[in-house]
């Protein structure tokens, strides 16, 4: 089960650092979107703007998917690991 235990741990980051990416990387499309001489937006501004600007895209959809797997399986696997000492 440690083995198990560890794999999830693996995963679990590996999820959380592609769920990252694509945060980052739906921002900045969202923010190369804006007009030169429009308002800065920060946040959860831009992921509106982003859906404003792209309704058909799955990006958020993936991104959700990967940071929430990625938690549930780190900590699946931190909690495994803990119980198996």
């Amino acid at each position: 089960m440690a083995q198990a235990a560890t794999w999830f741990v693996i995963v679990g980051f590996l999820l959380l650092a592609l769920g990252f990416v694509l945060r980052t990387s739906l921002m900045m499309r969202s923010s190369d979107a804006t007009p030169v001489n429009g308002r800065i937006l920060h946040g959860r501004d831009l992921l509106r703007q982003y859906r404003a600007h792209f309704p058909k895209s799955r990006m958020p959809l993936l991104m959700r998917g990967a940071l929430l797997s990625g938690v549930l399986l780190l900590l699946a696997g931190v909690t495994a690991v803990e119980l198996s000492r």
